[in-house]
């Protein structure tokens, strides 16, 4: 991943909690929970995790570990002090680490559950590979290390030119849109005080919702959670019409086939 990419993210890493409030951030947080479901004793890989906001809504759920490998050190160590203020030791464990690289190649094999993960999170991380090699390395780093029946997650982007991504009604703005070779370059402007912006990169293979790389290394069921399932639209309908009738963003879930009915697939 490009220095300049880790640079930006180091640059507002004390800034990115602070977003948490953004309307458009308390629903993506109520649908990574909602996906989640009960973690109770669960062990949980959070691929491009930064400071651990999700991570944390995991533990809350009940989960035992939770594994967050993001490529910003400045996030993580956000994350890390976050955890200390909060009591707790041990629940969630740091790694700096390019998740478009193997991780075979970044760590030793020791420091992952022997039989897989449970649950396997990519929060927006997929959905910003600048390429199709980092976008496959990131699939294969969330699928292979996901246990045979494992729950993958992730907030994906559905359409990044909805109208009020211009007005920032929701808390972010979609800016200075480029056309790279296989995708769309662009910026996310996140509404606080003072406001900071990222560079983000939609590729026409994974967006929108393309997930024709994940079926191949072994995710099936794929499902879609839609806004209107949550409470936060449920609660205020009228403010959030918008966005229901064209969602920026939704949550998909799906799991990793089981390991002799993926035999089966491939003997057919």
């Amino acid at each position: 991943m490009p220095s300049v990419i880790t640079a930006q993210y180091d640059e507002f890493a004390g800034s990115y909690d602070s977003s948490v409030d953004l309307p458009c951030c308390v629903l993506e947080g109520e649908l990574v929970s909602r996906a989640l479901g009960d973690c109770t004793g669960s062990t949980v890989l959070d691929l491009g995790g930064g400071s651990g906001i999700h991570a944390r809504r995991a533990i809350e759920a009940g989960a035992a570990l939770v594994d967050v490998f993001d490529i910003s050190s400045e996030m993580l160590r956000v994350g890390q002090e976050a955890e200390l203020k909060a009591g707790r030791r041990d629940r969630i464990r740091w790694f700096k680490a390019d998740a478009t690289q193997p991780f075979a190649e970044q760590f030793e094999h020791g420091i992952f559950p022997v039989d897989g993960y449970d649950i396997v999170m990519a929060n927006w991380t997929i959905d910003n590979a600048a390429s199709a090699p980092e976008l496959v390395g990131m699939w294969k780093n969330a699928v292979e290390r996901l246990k045979p029946g494992g729950k993958f997650l992730g907030m994906r982007l559905q359409n990044i030119h909805a109208g009020y991504l211009k007005t920032g009604k929701y808390g972010t703005k979609h800016i200075d849109f480029e056309n790279i070779p296989g995708g769309i370059k662009y910026k996310v402007q996140c509404l606080i005080n003072p406001p900071f912006s990222w560079e983000c990169v939609a590729m026409s293979s994974t967006y929108p919702l393309a997930n024709s790389i994940p079926k191949t290394l072994g995710l099936v069921e794929f499902q879609v959670m839609q806004a209107e399932q949550t409470d936060t639209v449920r609660k205020d309908r009228e403010y959030w019409r918008d966005f229901v009738e064209d969602p920026s963003f939704v949550m998909v879930t799906a799991r990793k086939i089981e390991d002799g009915a993926k035999s089966s697939l491939h003997s057919n």
